[in-house]
């Protein structure tokens, strides 16, 4: 089902195809937008650059940083527990590490701790699995073949980030991926690969 807004900007799109398809066949290709033409396209109408949909936090550990405003009435609201209703003498679970979430990053973490002698719990809204990991389909950024470098990463995801990333994040992050792709590999993780065990590499749809 369509908006209205979607069908109108359909029609705009349909009357124009005609003229920018013999355009091209006649090897008049669209001008490429500049970075400058990008970043006001940006600004005017993605709501994460649009200033209007972010809030500024006035409590909690973040107080003062802007948030989207769906996250911000999210943060700020009034607590669904109430807490007279909690007894903080009666503990149900008592471990060492407490995991909020049971996607990727935070099942690595959990069998991390574990080897390491920590009592680990995870604790996760659906089931072990259903993350942004698995949604994403597992896809990972990371040198892992002769004709590849972490230089390459690091300049793929500066460039990708507008160059607003901290440098020692990515280096950290470029630099210990194709370790990271073994320790997976090794616990089993099942990554396509070609028939002699290379890794099959695909285009991402944005770093």
């Amino acid at each position: 089902m369509y908006t209205n807004e979607m069908l109108e900007s359909i029609k705009k799109v349909e009357a124009t195809r005609p003229a920018r398809l013999e355009a091209v066949l006649a090897g008049n290709h669209p001008r490429r937008m500049t970075a400058e033409e990008k970043d006001q396209v940006l600004l005017e109408n993605h709501p994460d650059h649009i200033k209007s949909q972010f809030a500024e936090l006035v409590i909690g550990p973040n107080k003062g940083e802007k948030v989207p405003l769906e996250l911000a009435e999210i943060l700020q609201a009034n607590p669904r527990v109430k807490s007279a209703d909690i007894d903080l003498t009666k503990i149900d679970y008592d471990v060492d590490v407490l995991i909020i979430g049971g996607g990727g990053a935070g099942s690595a973490a959990a069998i991390m701790a574990h080897e390491n002698g920590a009592n680990v719990m995870i604790v996760t809204k659906l089931r072990h699995g259903d993350a942004n990991t698995m949604m994403a389909e597992g896809g990972i950024q990371a040198a892992d073949k002769p004709n590849d470098s972490p230089a390459q990463h690091y300049l793929d995801v500066m460039g990708g980030g507008h160059f607003k990333n901290i440098p020692e994040l990515v280096y950290k992050l470029v630099n210990d991926a194709p370790v990271c792709i073994k320790w997976l590999n090794d616990l089993g993780v099942m990554f396509d690969k070609e028939a002699d065990g290379t890794m099959v590499t695909t285009h991402g749809g944005g770093t």
